[in-house]
């Protein structure tokens, strides 16, 4: 009888631009790969995942966003 093999999901790196509330509150997350970059409340960040929502949900669960921009 043949093996089975499991692939999962190819996560991508997605860019979302959001502002956020001065000051800002952050959540430690283990195990998450996010870099940020923030300037007077306007910011970047590259998040891996398997789609955009999924993605947003990663970094609003890690810091305080008030709008997401794209």
């Amino acid at each position: 009888m043949a093996e089975i093999i499991e692939f999962t999901p190819k996560q991508t790196v997605f860019v979302l631009n959001f502002t956020a509330p001065n000051p800002l509150k952050m959540n430690k997350v283990g195990g998450e790969n996010i870099a940020l970059e923030i300037n007077k409340g306007v910011g970047t960040a590259w998040v891996p995942a398997n789609n955009k929502r999924q993605a947003q949900d990663k970094l609003t669960n890690m810091i305080e966003v008030t709008e997401f921009t794209n």
